[in-house]
């Protein structure tokens, strides 16, 4: 067998990309594997629901059972608070909470003080809300 220079170059170049592939297979495995290992982040809901559990005493019915609120991106859930009943929609945008506030408007006509939408959040409220009971809802809006 004759040493020409040529197939020693091509043979330590197929051993230097077989060793940088075997390391980014070992760092693809080790990422998934610390993925599996933690839990998944809460969602926006489940913070809410979990605020208004622990730091406020509040049961909540999830999702909330009202059509256009139920179908926000990131879930819905209706609660009491100081005996004013208040259903809630997490929308995934800013452009989803203004259409489902539209949806309201659009159903149930004038809705002045008890329909509300912050950010990406929509509050419809049975009776029109006390700045009391809005704060509550506030508190727990992540």
């Amino acid at each position: 067998m004759s040493d020409d220079p040529e197939r020693l170059e091509w043979l330590f170049l197929r051993i230097a990309l077989g060793v940088v592939a075997l390391i980014m297979v070992a760092v693809v495995v080790g990422w998934k594997v610390h993925d599996l290992g933690r839990p998944p982040a809460p969602t926006r809901l489940a913070l809410d629901i979990g605020c208004l559990k622990s730091e406020k005493g509040i049961a909540t019915v999830v999702p909330a059972g009202d059509p256009l609120a139920d179908s926000a991106g990131d879930g819905s859930f209706r609660t009491t608070i100081e005996g004013n009943e208040v259903t809630v929609a997490l929308a995934s945008s800013k452009e989803q909470a203004a259409r489902i506030e539209r949806y309201y408007n659009d159903v149930a006509g004038d809705l002045q003080g008890r329909l509300e939408r912050r950010e990406t959040t929509v509050y419809l409220w049975k009776f029109k809300s006390s700045p009391s009971q809005r704060q509550a809802m506030y508190d727990c809006q992540y």
